[in-house]
């Protein structure tokens, strides 16, 4: 059965951590102050990737874009239920 948000709405993931390296042109300029530009593009360490928690709970993210607490989740009454608020989002 699928998992939904109190609310009734389908979980569509968790909520990830991935950290990256935002590249850019560091420099002290003349006036000493730190000067940071950035390029536009970041590197990914996708082996960094974890899983957010809240008081150890994995935290989900519904069709809303709401966070929910792995204990929130409610199951769906029927897998047609799920899929017909999947369609009128």
């Amino acid at each position: 059965m699928k998992a939904l948000s109190p609310e009734g709405n389908e979980i569509i993931g968790t909520l990830e951590s991935v950290q990256g390296t935002a590249r850019a042109a560091v420099e002290f300029p003349s006036d000493g102050k730190l000067a940071v530009e950035y390029s536009g593009e970041t590197e990914m360490d996708w082996d960094s990737q974890r899983t957010k928690t809240e008081d150890g709970e994995r935290l989900f993210v519904c069709s809303q874009r709401k966070l929910w607490r792995e204990s929130q989740l409610v199951r769906a009454a029927r897998e047609s239920k799920v899929v017909a608020q999947a369609g009128s989002a």
